[in-house]
């Protein structure tokens, strides 16, 4: 009996569906096409009609996180609190994110990578995203009198080298949970603020 063909947005859902539970479970690396025909029930050549290697399925589903947490983090910029209450949210949500499987499977994945790979290109957007969020929440308290006058440029880089310093260190605590990592997040901007902020008290 032969199978039936799915429009191609249902086809892409399923197998972005069933790929993160592959590389969640194998990694990056031990992750294959064949396994994921198993799991979908296509043939190979389906699958490569619509996503030409693992790499492009990986990176679709980076996205895809990217976007999403790019949502949340926007959402808590553009929230009426006081911008060290927003930064410390945002770290919250950084350290929450480490719980997630994928950022394993990325750890994998950036050793495969040159210097010259067009991935870069989109994992730069990714860290971007977070960048523009932390950049616009600085901004604010500069322009509130409650930060340093800084170099804009500066200070995002020294809170994203934070944030992201935290995360690298929490993805070698694999036994916390996520409220853990949350917490370490958190207690490292408290740090930071403690260096840029005129005022302590807000």
């Amino acid at each position: 009996m032969s199978r039936r063909r799915l429009p191609a947005e249902e086809a892409k859902t399923i197998i972005l569906n069933h790929a993160k539970l592959l590389f969640i479970e194998k990694g990056y690396d031990r992750a294959t096409m064949d396994d994921l025909c198993v799991l979908t029930q296509m043939s190979k050549g389906n699958l490569y009609h619509h996503f030409k290697n693992k790499e492009v399925l990986f990176l679709q589903l980076l996205t895809q996180h990217s976007e999403q947490m790019s949502q949340k983090w926007l959402h808590l910029a553009e929230q009426s609190n006081s911008p060290s209450q927003q930064l410390l949210e945002m770290a919250d949500l950084f350290g929450r994110d480490c719980e997630s499987p994928l950022l394993h499977a990325l750890e994998e994945y950036g050793r495969t990578l040159s210097s010259e790979s067009e991935a870069l290109a989109a994992l730069r957007e990714i860290t971007d995203a977070a960048y523009r969020a932390i950049k616009q929440v600085l901004q604010k308290g500069i322009d509130q009198g409650v930060f340093i006058h800084e170099d804009i440029e500066t200070l995002s880089f020294g809170v994203m080298s934070t944030m992201a310093g935290a995360t690298q260190l929490c993805l070698t605590m694999p036994k916390l949970s996520g409220e853990e990592y949350a917490a370490l997040h958190v207690k490292a901007i408290k740090l930071l603020l403690k260096g840029i902020s005129i005022d302590d008290s807000d």
